[in-house]
């Protein structure tokens, strides 16, 4: 389902986003709503990288290591060092 949105824009980036929809073969509604689609999983993909990372580190550290330490052995262990 789609609905209509109104949005303010400079006229400069207007003409811009003319420009490229037209080189691209698409509406300026699709880029736009493709690029907020991408922000979404950008944002999804940064929440999971901190989770996984404050995970790992919260595994380490029970055992009263220094962040540091924890940080360089798995480092070597990612790049077989």
């Amino acid at each position: 389902m789609t609905t209509k949105l109104t949005l303010s824009i400079d006229v400069q980036t207007i003409k811009k986003a003319k420009l490229i929809s037209a080189k691209k073969g698409t509406s300026i509604s699709k880029l736009v709503e493709e690029y907020l689609n991408t922000l979404s999983i950008i944002d999804e993909n940064k929440k999971s990288v901190v989770k996984e990372l404050s995970g790992l580190l919260k595994n380490k550290t029970g055992a009263k290591q220094e962040w540091k330490k924890v940080k360089t052995q798995y480092l070597k262990t990612k790049y077989e060092l």
